[in-house]
């Protein structure tokens, strides 16, 4: 038995419903379809599970909710900041009750009738600078951040370093996708929190950032469309049977685990038809992560709900 602690980081993204190519159907462009029910209705519906649940000790759960910021919102809505301003009272409520509102920019450009990742630094920086102009603006001072579609690069983490974010969570160890629908490379980062080298974003250095990156658990999981086990992000919203083992692997070692959810995902009728590895339904959601906590507890393991923010004191980190 072990009286390690683990250390459980319940983090959302709030990007639109269909936030990936297999919700849509071909042709269609999913980057570009902006409905909200997963903010309107499935974050309430968090909100109120994850009130029931605490850590060992009787502490209260604590959420990192990363709200979309960009400047593809921009171009929509005419306000980087919508999301935020749209519904101040939710993230509000959510700061009340000892939660963290992070920064999830997607970094597009407009190229050929479709929305591309962009990768040039003087693009970059000029919509983060707007961006974050906005958001403050708004009322808002995020200290943590997670690009969108995990994209990572030297130039974006100094970009970040220089905007102010003490943590960024976008690191996926181990993953590497480099196609028309993503452009992400993480296949030499490690798990665990580490401050990236300049010279290589993905590793640690003695000239590292002082940003602190923090990355997502990872798991093998092997769903019905999979020949094998598949390398994949922790989402609570998984079903149960497609996770279960590589989660429960993934727990006999983990200090820090940082689980990865987009609201919608706990909402019926979002897809016309079933999903092979999202549920989509919130019973499945508290079946995960009551699962983790039974695993945590069968150890012997104390466990304590944590923000990304807070991640800086547990690494020890006292630069600043």
């Amino acid at each position: 038995m072990s009286n390690d602690v683990c250390h459980i980081a319940l983090t959302f993204d709030t990007d639109n419903d269909f936030f990936d190519h297999s919700l849509v159907q071909d042709g269609q462009d999913e980057r570009a379809l902006m409905r909200w029910r997963g903010v309107e209705e499935g974050i309430p519906i968090l909100m109120d599970l994850l009130g029931s649940y605490t850590g060992s000790a009787g502490e209260p759960s604590r959420i990192t909710w990363f709200v979309r910021s960009d400047g593809q919102l921009a171009t929509y809505y005419d306000d980087p900041a919508y999301l935020l301003r749209q519904h101040d009272e939710l993230w509000q409520a959510a700061l009340r009750r000892g939660h963290e509102i992070a920064w999830h920019p997607h970094l597009y450009r407009f190229e050929d009738g479709k929305w591309m990742q962009e990768t040039e630094g003087e693009k970059l920086e000029e919509q983060m600078t707007v961006t974050l102009a906005a958001i403050r603006e708004a009322g808002y001072e995020p200290r943590s951040s997670r690009i969108g579609e995990a994209y990572g690069s030297n130039v974006l983490m100094s970009l970040l370093e220089g905007f102010g974010m003490q943590c960024d969570s976008t690191a996926m160890p181990g993953r590497k996708r480099v196609d028309d629908e993503r452009l992400l490379d993480w296949s030499r980062t490690s798990p665990g929190p580490y401050h990236p080298s300049r010279q290589d974003y993905q590793v640690s250095g003695e000239d590292g950032f002082s940003l602190l990156e923090v990355p997502m658990a990872m798991a093998r999981m092997k769903t019905s469309y999979d020949a094998e086990p598949y390398l994949r992000y922790v989402d609570l919203s998984f079903r149960h049977e497609v996770m279960k083992q590589g989660l429960r692997d993934l727990l006999q070692n983990a200090s820090l685990l940082v689980t990865i959810t987009h609201p919608s995902t706990i909402l019926p009728d979002i897809v016309d038809s079933p999903h092979g590895l999202l549920s989509f339904d919130v019973r499945e959601y508290r079946r995960n992560l009551e699962f983790v906590l039974s695993e945590l507890d069968m150890q012997g393991r104390p466990y304590r709900f944590v923000t990304i923010d807070e991640c800086r004191a547990l690494h020890g980190d006292r630069r600043m």
